[in-house]
């Protein structure tokens, strides 16, 4: 084994460890030991593979084949949507190698005196057998590793990049990788005279088939895309349909409860002229029969009895509706607590169930922080309309798949947002009800899962309409905080969040 092939190790080794570590790092992903030890003896496979240097496959097809049996491999490790660990790796493994030609130019330098001018072999990056060569990539993969870590370490990219997990992102890797295949096969092909040969036709196809895939995930999603924004304007109108149905379901019942109490008023009235004559009479009773007393003061007896039990039914006369089941237990029980709440605080509740929550619960959330969600903000909403002076008092929750993802959203008519409170949302405990029992935890800990899960949180702020505000948390493995408001120009520029003004 000559020195040339243990450096050709040394040197692709590294690279591709690198571009493991870069991938962990940009997805966020919490790696476990046996996961770290799989990738080492993976990366040492490949790179064993890549220095034997097999002729009948091209070297840029040796490239292509590694990253097409990682991303498999990664996909069917972690379960990570498909789309996302393509265009993660991709740019893993163009950042790696990048890092290995900027580590290369200072260790190449400093070690270049001692370098002899030896001829090599343009089928070998390394054909020199002076053992100054394992010193040297040795290093080059050692700071090519510590650029990566120390890149990582800022904190503007410590919880990694939250583009990848976007829609078109995959769309552009395949494209840029494709393109770049194709340029590479064509300059190593006319510098090495095989135009015409296996080692430029099989890259190019490679890279034609790379594109064409990129291409058609572009058509399917645009498509997709184009059906979302429909489903999303038809839910928007019927959002609107059923404000105005509550609307108009909350002025019946105002219309109901004012009848009744003028009726209530009115036999309250009559009830005691009533008493208050059969009670004269009482009082002449001198003046009729014994009997007749008798009579009048049962008859007494019974009307004040009657004026007791009707006030006390009307008491306990109470509207609940019946909510929709999410067909998961503990999820009814704590939107059904807050129903009595909501009941006992004379706000109207209602809930919207989308989908399986029950898939949500054992694919998107677990069950806990999903009860922990809802009882904090459905808490938060509670006190919101309780403090404000509105005549409408009402709370909306929904849950479940709405267009292609999970999501759980409170609209409520309560007092609105303080700014100061939107900007530090995430950051530490801040509430806009501290003096009403409101203490900040809740949107700590939905920050908390949202970080576990790469979800998104969308404030919106409205003005006029049944609902002042929404708080939507969404499983869109976005990672953003948006807050959609009628004032954007009251909020301070940030990369925390991104203002969309109404």
């Amino acid at each position: 084994m000559t020195i040339g092939f243990i450096a050709y190790v040394i040197s692709t080794m590294g690279t591709l460890i690198v571009s493991f570590y870069i991938y962990k790092k940009a997805v966020n992903h919490k790696a476990m030991r046996i996961h770290t030890v799989l990738a080492i003896i993976w990366c040492l496979f490949w790179a064993l593979l890549y220095s034997f240097e097999p002729t009948w496959i091209p070297a840029l097809m040796m490239r292509v084949l590694y990253c097409i049996a990682s991303i498999a491999l990664i996909w069917v490790l972690l379960k990570t949507e498909l789309d996302v660990v393509v265009s993660a790796f991709l740019l893993s493994y163009g950042a790696s190698l990048t890092l290995y030609a900027i580590a290369y130019v200072p260790i190449g330098l400093l070690f270049s005196p001692f370098l002899g001018s030896e001829e090599y072999n343009y089928n070998s990056l390394v054909n020199f057998n002076d053992p100054v060569y394992l010193l040297i990539f040795s290093l080059v993969a050692a700071l090519q590793f510590a650029i990566a870590f120390w890149f990582f370490s800022r904190r503007r990219f410590k919880r990694g990049f939250s583009f990848l997990f976007g829609r078109y992102t995959v769309v552009l890797a395949l494209i840029i990788a494709g393109v770049v295949l194709a340029i590479f096969s064509v300059i190593v092909a006319v510098s090495r005279g095989n135009l015409g040969t296996h080692h430029i036709s099989l890259p190019l196809i490679a890279s034609t088939i790379i594109v064409g895939a990129g291409l058609v995930v572009w058509i399917i999603r645009s498509i997709k895309a184009r059906s979302q924004k429909l489903i999303k304007a038809n839910n928007e109108v019927q959002l609107a349909k059923d404000n105005e149905r509550l609307a108009n379901e909350l002025a019946e019942e105002r219309a109901v409860n004012e009848n009744l109490r003028e009726a209530c008023h009115s036999l309250n009235h009559r009830l005691g002229a009533m008493e208050r004559r059969v009670a004269g009479l009482l009082e002449r009773k001198h003046e009729f029969s014994a009997e007749f007393s008798d009579e009048l003061s049962v008859t007494l007896a019974d009307i004040r009895k009657l004026s007791g039990e009707h006030f006390a039914d009307v008491g306990r006369v109470k509207h609940t509706a019946v909510l929709p089941s999410t067909n998961v237990q503990a999820v009814d029980d704590m939107f059904n607590y807050y129903a009595d709440q909501f009941e006992a605080a004379g706000i109207k509740f209602s809930l919207k169930v989308h989908g399986s929550v029950v898939y949500m619960t054992k694919n998107i959330i677990t069950l806990a922080n999903l009860e922990t969600m809802i009882g904090d903000h459905l808490k938060n909403a509670l006190i919101a309309v309780s403090k404000s002076d509105l005549s409408v008092r009402s709370v909306k929750a929904a849950i479940g798949e709405v267009e292609d993802c999970y999501e759980f959203t409170v609209h409520d008519s309560g007092i609105p947002f303080d700014v100061d409170t939107l900007v530090k949302l995430g950051t530490e405990r801040v509430t806009t009800h501290a003096a009403n029992g409101g203490s900040g935890v809740g949107f700590m800990k939905t920050f908390e899962t949202m970080r576990e899960s790469n979800a998104s949180l969308i404030i919106t702020e409205s003005k006029g309409g049944l609902f002042s505000k929404s708080v939507t948390i969404r499983f869109d493995g976005e990672d953003a905080y948006i807050i959609d408001t009628y004032r954007p120009e009251a909020f301070p520029p940030s990369d925390r969040y991104t203002v969309v003004g109404q």
